[in-house]
C-alpha cells in the first residue's frame, strides 16, 4: 500500500467513528438543468473576478500595498503553541518549523487576499511527518464537494487540470488529491458554496472608473493644460503668414527661450491664451477611490490618503483598524495554521480534541520603556486587587511584545514570590 492509501485509510478509519445525522436517506443529487446552468455561471464568474482582482493586485500600486500591509499586520509577529501537553507542542513545533510556516505564512495570506482561495498540498514522508507545503495554482484546482459542499468521496476531494477546462466531466489526465492532502483557505466564504472571494471583488467596478478618471485627468492635463499664444498679423495673406511663422521659428519651438521675439511688418499683437482653469476638479474621481477603498480594512490614511484629516479622526480609523485585525489572525489560524496542526497531531495518534491546545499570536509592535512602565504599573494595581500573579502575567502578555511570559513562570516554578517580583519587575 502506498503512502497516499496509506494516509487515505487512516482518515477514512476516524470518520466512520462519527455518527451522521441526515435529514433524508439520500443526498439530492445535481440534476436540474437550472442548477447546471448556475454552477456553470458561477464558475464563469469567479474566473472573470479572480482575473480582474489579478490585474488590479498586479498594475495598481494602491491595491498591492492594501493586500501587502493587511497580509503582514494579520501575521503579526508569528505565533507559538501551547497546551498542556507537552508532546503535542512538540509534534506542532517540530512540524511548523520543517515547513517553515512562521515565513510563509504571511505570503499564503497575501495570496489568498488577492485570488480568494489558497490551495496548500501536504507532502508526507514515510515517517507520517509533513515535510512539504506547495501552493497549487488556484484557477486550476477544483473542489469536488456537492451542492451543500460536502465531499462524497474523500479520497477525490480536489483536482487539478487545465485553467481552460469547461464540461460536465472531469477531464481524463485531472489529477486527484483527497482531503486531507489540500488545505484549502477561503477568504470571504459564503456557506454551501464551494470557493471563497477575493478581498476586492466588490471593488471591480469602482476601481475601474477611477482608473479611467485618473486617465482621463491625465491626457486632459498634456493637451490642456499648456499657456498657448495667439498671434494676429492684420492684413497678412496666407503666404505672409506662413513667411511670419517661419521667420519666428525658432522663438515659436524652441522650449529653452526665457524670452521670444517676434517681428512683423504689419501691425498685429500677441495674446496669451491660459490652460484650462478647472483641472484641479477631481471630486468624481475621488468619490470612485473612497468607494472602492470601502472592500479594505486598512484605512485609507494609513496608505497615503490623509491629507484631509484632523489626529482625532486617524486615531479613529488606526483603533477601528486595531480591532479588525484580530479578526483576520483568527482567520489564519483556524483556515491554514489549525488544519495544518490537527493533520500532523492525527499522524502521530494524538486527538487533537485531546490536546486542547492554543495559538498565540505575537505582536509586531516594538517593547518600548513607557510599555514596561505602564505594565509594571498595571501590574502594581491588578495585586493591589488580591489576583493571583501567575494570571497577572498572563493578564499583561499581550501588551508586552517579545516577552514569553510562560518562560517566566516556568522559571519561577513554585516560588510566588519570584513570580510576583518578575511581575513588578516588568
Amino acid at each position: 500500500m502506498g503512502l497516499i492509501q496509506r494516509f487515505t485509510a487512516l482518515f477514512r478509519q476516524r470518520s466512520t467513528d462519527v455518527d451522521v445525522a441526515t435529514t433524508s436517506d439520500e443526498t439530492p443529487k445535481l440534476q436540474r438543468i437550472s442548477d447546471i446552468s448556475n454552477l456553470f455561471t458561477a464558475n464563469r464568474h469567479r474566473l472573470e473576478v479572480v482575473r480582474k482582482s489579478r490585474d488590479m493586485y498586479k498594475t495598481d500600486m494602491r491595491v498591492r500595498r492594501i493586500v501587502s500591509t493587511l497580509a503582514r499586520d494579520a501575521t503579526k509577529g508569528g505565533f507559538t503553541i501551547k497546551s498542556t501537553n507537552a508532546r503535542a507542542v512538540e509534534v506542532a513545533e517540530r512540524m511548523v518549523e520543517r515547513v517553515n510556516l512562521r515565513d510563509h505564512l504571511d505570503d499564503y495570506m497575501r495570496l489568498t487576499l488577492r485570488d480568494g482561495d489558497t490551495f496548500l498540498e501536504v507532502g508526507v514522508n514515510a515517517q507520517a511527518e509533513i515535510c512539504e507545503l506547495t501552493r497549487k495554482p488556484t484557477l486550476e484546482m477544483r473542489r469536488a464537494s456537492d451542492e451543500f459542499d460536502r465531499f462524497s468521496d474523500p479520497s477525490r476531494a480536489y483536482w487539478w487540470a487545465d485553467e481552460t477546462w469547461w464540461g460536465m466531466e472531469v477531464p481524463s489526465n485531472a489529477v486527484w488529491f483527497a482531503q486531507w492532502q489540500i488545505i484549502h483557505a477561503r477568504w470571504d466564504h459564503d456557506e454551501g458554496s464551494r470557493y471563497g472571494a477575493p478581498l476586492f471583488a466588490a471593488a471591480t467596478s469602482a476601481f475601474k472608473r477611477y482608473t479611467e478618471g485618473e486617465t482621463d485627468i491625465a491626457v486632459r492635463r498634456k493637451t490642456r493644460a499648456g499657456m498657448k499664444y495667439l498671434h494676429v498679423v492684420e492684413g497678412a495673406s496666407e503666404p505672409e503668414l506662413e513667411a511670419y511663422k517661419e521667420r519666428n521659428q525658432d522663438s515659436l519651438t524652441n522650449p529653452h527661450l526665457a524670452v521670444a521675439d517676434f517681428y512683423t511688418s504689419k501691425a498685429g499683437s500677441i495674446s496669451a491664451i491660459q490652460g484650462d482653469a478647472k483641472l484641479e476638479e477631481i471630486g468624481d474621481v475621488v468619490h470612485h477611490i473612497r468607494s472602492f477603498w470601502t472592500a479594505s480594512p486598512v484605512p485609507m490614511s494609513l496608505i497615503g490618503y490623509g491629507q484631509d484629516l484632523n489626529r482625532d479622526v486617524l486615531d479613529k480609523q488606526k483603533e477601528q483598524y486595531d480591532e479588525e485585525l484580530p479578526v483576520v489572525t483568527k482567520w489564519n489560524e483556524d483556515e491554514i495554521v489549525r488544519p495544518l496542526i490537527d493533520l500532523q497531531l492525527l499522524f502521530d495518534g494524538i486527538l487533537p480534541e485531546s490536546a486542547a491546545y492554543e495559538v498565540v499570536w505575537a505582536s509586531k509592535k516594538v517593547l518600548t520603556p513607557a510599555m514596561l512602565r505602564d505594565a509594571a504599573d498595571a501590574a502594581l494595581r491588578l495585586r493591589t486587587l488580591g489576583m493571583p500573579d501567575e494570571l497577572i502575567l498572563q493578564i499583561l502578555a499581550p501588551f508586552l511584545p517579545g516577552v514569553d511570559v510562560s518562560a517566566i513562570v516556568l522559571a519561577a516554578g513554585s516560588d510566588t514570590q519570584r513570580i510576583a517580583d518578575a511581575a513588578v519587575g516588568l
